[in-house]
């Protein structure tokens, strides 16, 4: 009777064993999975770093040359290229902007595409949404930075803002920060 016992039990312990290992397997699956979205998440979030220093870094240049910024000459047509003179809009001042707000504003766009275009970004300097006539709102610019796969078509704002609208396009990876 205790060998028949022995012949009922042969091979169980292999069994178990594989399930075991199955059940281990599905756990570091598991974990791997969370692993690799975690390491995506923190690329995003270097990049949003990223991009949010260099608004401000342009930010900061606009605010230092306040004749050019009120002429808009930060402004640009579409995305940030090389020779910023083809994407400088034309000064819409009633008083002549001086040569070295110019030059500066000109200066300061070539530095900024140049990061920009280390990073892998993209750069746009326009009229911030929903910008009103009255008051502190005429002339609010606004610096637009893609990152990722929408800096490779990111040809105007509204790429990533909705136009008319307060929110983001869907799966864009971009930002705006407002320059006063």
């Amino acid at each position: 009777m205790y060998m028949s016992k022995m012949r009922a039990q042969r091979g169980v312990g292999m069994v178990e064993v594989l399930v075991a290992l199955l059940l281990l397997a599905i756990g570091v699956l598991g974990f791997t999975a969370l692993q690799l979205r975690a390491v995506s998440a923190s690329m995003e979030a270097s990049n949003q770093v990223l991009a949010l220093n260099l608004a401000r870094d342009l930010t900061e240049r606009m605010r230092a040359n306040p004749q050019a910024t009120q002429c808009k000459l930060y402004h640009t047509e579409g995305a940030l290229a090389k020779d910023t003179k083809a994407y400088t809009k034309a000064s819409n001042c009633s008083g002549s902007v001086s040569t070295q707000a110019t030059a500066q504003a000109n200066s300061d766009l070539l530095f900024i595409y140049n990061q920009a275009n280390t990073l892998g970004m993209a750069v746009i300097i326009n009229t911030c949404p929903n910008a009103t006539n009255a008051g502190n709102n005429l002339g609010r610019q606004c610096v637009y930075i893609a990152w990722d796969k929408t800096a490779q078509n990111f040809t105007n704002s509204d790429t990533c803002y909705k136009s008319g609208g307060s929110s983001y396009e869907r799966n864009t990876t971009c930002l705006f920060l407002e320059a006063y």
